[in-house]
C-alpha cells in the first residue's frame, strides 16, 4: 500500500493543470483511506483582501452550507492552522465551542479528520484537511501514515502554487535590482529618503528614483506598500 501511495505522490509533482491536481489528490487521499480532502491556498496580498483558492471533493451541499454559514470564521481547525504547523486530529473536544459545525459536518459524513497547515513565503499559506465517514484515526494509523500525510500536504501546496501563482501573483517573479532591494531594506527600517541618501552616499533624488522603480515593479502606489509586498514575497 505505502509504495502505491508514494508512486501516486511522485506523479503529483508533474501535474500541469488544476484539474489534473484535483484528480491526483482525490486518488491519493483515497489511497490513504480518506473519503475526502480539502486544500485551501491563501495569498495575503493585498493584506485587506486575501485571495483564497480551494480544492476539495466534499459533498456539494456541505460546501454550500459551510460557505453560507461562514463557518470558516469559527472553524477550530482553521484557527489552529493559523497559529501552528502541528497537525491536529478532529475530536469532539476540538469542536466543543462550535457544536453546530461539528454536528452538521457529521451529518454530511465528515466525522473523522486530520488537518495541517503549511507555509512557504511569508504571504502565502495553506491548509490540508483529510476526512472520512467511518473509522477513528488511532495512534497506530497516525504513526504509520503521518509522514505520507505531511508529504501529501506539501505536494498540494507546491502544486497549487506552481499552477496558480503565475496568474494570481505575477509580482512573484519580479526582478528588483540590488540597489532597489538595498533601499527597500533601509526603508523597512524606518529610514527616510534623505537618511537613506546619507547612508548610501547618493543623492536623495536617486533614492526616490529607485523607490519609484521598485513601486512600479511591485505594482503598488507608495513605498510602505512596496516594503510590505517585498517582505511578503521574500525579496528583502
Amino acid at each position: 500500500m505505502e509504495q502505491w501511495i508514494e508512486e501516486q505522490l511522485h506523479l503529483l509533482l508533474n501535474v500541469s493543470s488544476k484539474d489534473e491536481l484535483f484528480s491526483g489528490l482525490t486518488k491519493a487521499a483515497r489511497l490513504l483511506e480518506f473519503d475526502y480532502f480539502a486544500y485551501g491556498l491563501r495569498i495575503n496580498m493585498p493584506v485587506t483582501s486575501p485571495k483564497i483558492e480551494m480544492l476539495n471533493n466534499y459533498p456539494e451541499q456541505w460546501q454550500q452550507q459551510y460557505s453560507a454559514q461562514n463557518y470558516v470564521a469559527i472553524d477550530p481547525t482553521v484557527k489552529h492552522g493559523s497559529q501552528s504547523l502541528r497537525p491536529v486530529v478532529w475530536s469532539e473536544e476540538l469542536f466543543s465551542n462550535t457544536p453546530n459545525l461539528w454536528e452538521e459536518a457529521s451529518s454530511f459524513g465528515l466525522r473523522f479528520g486530520w488537518a495541517q497547515s503549511t507555509h512557504s513565503l511569508p504571504g502565502i499559506s495553506g491548509m490540508m484537511t483529510l476526512a472520512r465517514s467511518a473509522s477513528d484515526l488511532n495512534e497506530l494509523e497516525l504513526t504509520a501514515k503521518s509522514a505520507l500525510m505531511v508529504w501529501f500536504t506539501q505536494i498540494a501546496h507546491i502544486g497549487l502554487q506552481d499552477i496558480l501563482l503565475p496568474e494570481m501573483l505575477p509580482e512573484l517573479n519580479v526582478n528588483l535590482t540590488l540597489r532597489e532591494m538595498e533601499i527597500l531594506r533601509w526603508t523597512a527600517d524606518g529610514k527616510t529618503s534623505n537618511e537613506v541618501s546619507v547612508i548610501l552616499g547618493i543623492a536623495e533624488r536617486t533614492v526616490n528614483f529607485h523607490l519609484n522603480n521598485a513601486m512600479s515593479k511591485l505594482n503598488v502606489i507608495n513605498k510602505t506598500a512596496a516594503v510590505v509586498k517585498a517582505v511578503q514575497l521574500g525579496i528583502i
